[in-house]
């Protein structure tokens, strides 16, 4: 009788190999879908990249979120704010004023706009900074968050809508009256000052083309700086450098507060290399991770003498409620409805990519461990930080409880 060859090891081993590789896309793929509604907001749409809120849908899909309908997320359709133009037409525009009233989370990612001016390229855009010297709007530029958008805001906190909100949505060009109630809304205050970490200061690398001309006004002093550091620019056109290894020894790192860690279970200590705006936290409002930019004595003599604080707050937390009787325009809404809204002071949902590995349990993990913290970079930032506290805030959100005349109407 002839006897059976053993099975091989070899094929074996690449059976279990591949179950290994396949076993988190099953598990994802039989996980039930979340349902959540959520409108975007991003006014700074200037081509297909989408890198102003690419980042959030990306961590809707991976997590399974969808739409009240059943459908997914699409970064490149499903947001509010201007579209790229089609075929040689302008912008089209889509308004937060058409956003259905059931809505349980409203993220506004950017309101900057569209900088038509000649003066502006597209660091200034992406920064949400003053695309000309002296800190003045150019006249072309249509963007800000508006006393329309605020008016959806407020009343969309009236039924108990989750908001969040991150650099650029209340600095300019957003006017001072609609900046002064949405900022009341997120437990904030913006100081002015708009700040970057740039691994090269170098005239004509990365530093904004107006940024030299501006510093040879105030100082004048021609702009010699090389290497890393930080750019601090006002709205009134102030501004100045911090030089790493003279005024700060590093990039700014994010540091969790003890609230912070308690809330969403994590300890990072990443650098954060790209725009922030120094902001104050409001009373009624909780400070759950802070900046710290690792300064040296000079360091804090120069903040010092521009009236800017040593640490300030990342990421804030507002709990309250909304007396929808006290909103100007009106509003149907039960009063004082509960309300939580957050303010990430950073660029956070900015993020180029869209990995396919969304549906794959466990991928976001798998990034952290893998993605090194490297200066200039933001890719160990959005994976270490911004997704599992995204997570966190998505699951909270998709508990919210809206008001009776919200549900049921889109």
């Amino acid at each position: 009788m002839k006897k059976k060859k053993p099975f091989p090891r070899f094929w074996a081993g690449l059976a279990a190999l591949m179950l290994l590789l396949l076993l988190p896309w099953i598990i994802w793929e039989v996980r039930p879908a979340k349902t959540l509604s959520v409108a975007v907001l991003d006014k700074t749409v200037t081509d297909e990249s989408y890198r102003e809120h690419k980042g959030l849908f990306w961590t809707l899909n991976q997590q399974k979120y969808r739409m009240p309908g059943g459908e997914k997320y699409l970064y490149d359709r499903d947001y509010y704010g201007n579209y790229p133009p089609e075929n040689g037409l302008r912008h089209a525009e889509r308004t937060l004023a058409e956003m259905p009233a059931d809505t349980q989370l409203i993220y506004v990612a950017d309101t900057y706009g569209l900088a038509e001016a000649q003066n502006a390229d597209d660091t200034d855009a992406e920064a949400g900074v003053p695309a000309n010297a002296g800190g003045q709007t150019p006249d072309s530029q249509e963007g800000g968050m508006k006393t329309v958008d605020v008016n959806v805001l407020e009343a969309a906190a009236a039924r108990g809508t989750m908001l969040i909100a991150e650099f650029n949505s209340v600095a300019a060009p957003t006017l001072d009256p609609v900046r002064d109630r949405a900022s009341a809304l997120f437990g904030m205050k913006w100081t002015g000052w708009t700040a970057r970490y740039f691994p090269d200061l170098t005239q004509g690398v990365e530093v904004p083309a107006w940024v030299p001309d501006r510093y040879r006004e105030i100082t004048g002093r021609e702009w010699n700086y090389e290497g890393a550091g930080f750019l601090f620019v006002q709205d009134d056109g102030d501004l100045f450098v911090l030089r790493e290894g003279q005024e700060t020894e590093g990039g700014a790192r994010i540091s969790f507060t003890e609230a912070g860690r308690e809330r969403f279970g994590i300890r990072p200590e990443n650098r954060y290399n790209y725009w922030f705006d120094i902001v104050t936290a409001s009373a009624d409002s909780e400070v759950l991770a802070n900046y710290d930019l690792q300064l040296t004595g000079n360091g804090r003599a120069l903040l010092a003498e521009h009236g800017v604080r040593e640490s300030f707050p990342a990421v804030i937390r507002r709990e309250g409620t909304v007396d929808a009787s006290e909103l100007s325009f009106g509003s149907t809404a039960a009063p004082s409805a509960a309300q939580v809204s957050y303010y990430f002071a950073g660029d956070y949902a900015d993020h180029d990519e869209y990995p396919f590995w969304r549906r794959y349990a466990g991928w976001p993990a798998f990034k952290s461990w893998f993605t090194f913290d490297a200066p200039g970079s933001e890719d160990a930032f959005y994976w270490d930080v911004y997704v599992p506290m995204m997570q966190k805030i998505l699951k909270e959100a998709s508990s919210v409880q809206l008001s009776a005349d919200a549900t049921g109407s889109r």
